[in-house]
């Protein structure tokens, strides 16, 4: 039991999600902040925080495409097959039933206190996309019921407190296609489906970008952009057949330093073009991954509090936007002061984050673990 433990569970894996997530928060609190953002301020920070969000979704797309890579070849490797049941049922039960209570709070909760309590007046930009009724339509409504957020907001469509779910969407999307690769090819098949996602999606996004014609198409590929996850499941892969050559190379101190800089480089600094940058910046997180599972390197970063926010990293990402709309109106009404705007920051972060938190890990606690156990004691596979 413990060696087969070791298959599905990594160390260091945790800490790389609560950066991640508290990446995408404080990006998220710098566009919202407006006139007082750090970014809009500092020249010098301004390309590392206006891609901070972004950057934190590619390094969980990477996480995911390896991780769920890794554990479908072990599962085949051990009982011969993928039980594509269990499998789907374990992403249901961890993933559902927080999403699905994001979207109920974000559809009937958010309007309802917005338009019943003058103070969330205080917070015009989210003000202003509550009352619009487009963004309640039909269609918006049906894309987010259906797992499709992704396609939601390329459509224009934005529920305050539920926005930051496209990239949920991305993930259950790539999550119903690539246990039937797993299953039904061989090796090489696998490996070339893999770099085919990840080379041809991004050229065709360069090809029309200028082209009148293939744009809406590029459109419709960058919400569903499997490419990030391609990069992971190629790790995935060559970290399953290749183990024993990877930890000899990933625990050399020098070399990890050398990974560190680099990844710090390309978020400070764009060096090429959009599409070549995020995936420059996306082999390098996957490299980070793999350092970062090796508990033979000293110098892997490990922090208890940081590995427990990573275990609830999930309920960060998602209660965030919630938290902020809450948080905003009152700090706007009460203590926004252009004049003194360290002082307004020094109040509105640590509350976002500290509230954030708390929700988490009360969520975590009460509510999705109920779902975990299930999960985990119905639907085992390994």
């Amino acid at each position: 039991m413990i060696e087969i433990k070791k298959f599905f569970f990594f160390n260091g894996l945790n800490e790389l999600r609560a950066i991640a997530a508290l990446s995408v928060v404080f990006h998220h609190v710098e566009l919202h902040n407006s006139l007082l953002s750090i970014y809009r301020k500092y020249d010098f920070m301004s390309y590392f925080i206006g891609n901070l969000g972004k950057n934190g979704v590619f390094l969980f797309f990477v996480l995911s495409g390896f991780l769920i890579t890794y554990l479908l070849l072990k599962e085949k490797e051990i009982n011969g097959t993928v039980v594509l049941k269990k499998f789907f049922l374990r992403r249901i039960y961890r993933i559902w039933p927080l999403y699905y209570l994001i979207f109920t709070i974000s559809v009937i909760a958010i309007p309802l206190l917005a338009l019943n309590f003058e103070i969330f007046k205080e917070d015009t930009l989210s003000y202003i996309e509550i009352i619009k009724a487009h963004n309640y339509g039909f269609k918006g409504i049906v894309f987010y019921l259906f797992l499709m957020p992704n396609v939601a907001l390329y459509s224009g469509y934005f529920i305050t407190g539920c926005t930051q779910a496209w990239s949920v969407g991305v993930e259950e999307q790539f999550y119903i296609i690539w246990p039937l690769f797993i299953l039904f090819f061989n090796n090489k098949r696998i490996i070339g489906f893999f770099f085919s996602v990840l080379f041809l999606v991004p050229f065709f996004i360069f090809l029309s970008k200028n082209d009148y014609i293939l744009y809406p198409f590029s459109v419709m590929i960058k919400s569903i952009p499997f490419h990030f996850m391609a990069i992971g499941a190629i790790g995935g892969y060559f970290f399953f057949y290749k183990k024993n050559i990877i930890e000899r190379y990933t625990k050399s101190k020098t070399a990890y330093f050398f990974v560190v800089c680099l990844v710090l480089t390309l978020l400070f600094q764009q060096f090429f073009i959009d599409v070549i940058q995020e995936i420059s910046i996306s082999f390098l997180f996957l490299i980070l991954i793999l350092f970062s599972i090796n508990d033979k390197n000293p110098w892997i970063f490990r922090n208890r509090y940081f590995s427990y926010l990573g275990k609830i990293s999930f309920g960060i990402y998602m209660y965030h936007t919630f938290v902020m709309f809450l948080v905003f109106p009152f700090v706007n009404k009460y203590y926004l002061n252009y004049e003194k705007g360290f002082l307004y920051c020094l109040l509105l972060y640590p509350l976002i984050f500290i509230i954030t938190i708390l929700f988490s890990s009360l969520s975590y606690k009460y509510f999705e673990s109920k779902f975990i156990k299930i999960k985990d004691s119905k639907f085992k596979t390994l």
